[in-house]
């Protein structure tokens, strides 16, 4: 199991606490991603996945205590026994 963490107006759309995934072996953070999005629903959808597909410029993924490069979250394997949370970017000033 994946455990899955959020924070900032995610927690508004997600889980609140961490919550775990059940991930089939050989799967990518961006298959994680596309699960939560059919789990979790249109909100989390919009608010995660850009209209290209890709990872929405305003949110970061921390695998394991390391960023993710939004450009290699396709290619990212992840364990089942990781830790991911999403981070949405803040800015403004």
């Amino acid at each position: 199991m994946v455990t899955v963490k959020v924070s900032g107006f995610v927690t508004r759309i997600a889980p609140a606490g961490p919550f775990e995934v059940a991930l089939d072996t050989g799967s990518t953070v961006a298959n994680l991603v596309g699960l939560l999005a059919e789990r979790l629903g249109d909100s989390f959808h919009k608010a995660v996945i850009d209209r290209r597909g890709g990872l929405h410029g305003g949110i970061m993924l921390v695998l394991n205590g390391q960023l993710i490069p939004p450009q290699q979250i396709t290619e990212k394997a992840i364990d089942r026994r990781s830790d991911l949370t999403i981070i949405p970017v803040v800015d403004g000033g």
